[in-house]
């Protein structure tokens, strides 16, 4: 049970931050449409109390009448028992707290991104530099060192999330 914990923590802060920076990032490109459209759709799961959206992902969940259960039937012929396996469950619940989490690492992570002057990425355009470079040459190790303590909080949060297990399983750790 504390490797599943350490490892729990671990993951979803890992998932959060690599998917907020990653929407970070898009959300930052000049040449996409619609930017503040999708900024508020990709914001709201932070907005939605947790209270509200996990009985929501309880119901998606569900091994007869569920969504996802739905889906993976039509498109992969396979129901999982997501409430009566204890690795699907473990599965199921780093997928919703990921959910819940990644708005706030993709709205620190932006901050962070504005912060860094343009000149540079200017710049590296002139050197031939691509999206990728650009991004692991510049983007994460200018924002590697402020987010590094939110990081850590971000571990210790998860790593004392009950409320989300209780409310999503029905069931409270030993």
């Amino acid at each position: 049970a504390e490797l599943y914990t350490v490892s729990f923590a671990a993951l979803n802060t890992i998932f959060t931050f690599a998917i907020g920076i990653l929407l970070a990032t898009a959300l930052n490109w000049d040449a996409l449409r619609y930017r503040n459209f999708y900024r508020m759709m990709l914001f709201l799961p932070y907005a939605v109390p947790a209270f509200i959206s996990i009985p929501i992902f309880r119901g998606l969940f569900n091994e007869n009448l569920g969504e996802i259960n739905m889906i993976l039937g039509m498109f992969f012929d396979v129901r999982p028992s997501w409430f009566s396996d204890a690795t699907l469950a473990r599965t199921m619940v780093l997928i919703v707290n990921t959910w819940l989490g990644y708005p706030y690492m993709m709205i620190l992570s932006m901050g962070l991104i504005k912060a860094i002057p343009s000149e540079l990425y200017e710049a590296s355009a002139l050197a031939g530099a691509g999206p990728l470079t650009n991004f692991f040459r510049i983007t994460l190790p200018l924002i590697a060192k402020p987010i590094a303590p939110l990081l850590i909080a971000s571990f210790a949060c998860n790593f004392n999330n009950l409320t989300l297990i209780a409310l999503l399983t029905g069931f409270l750790p030993a």
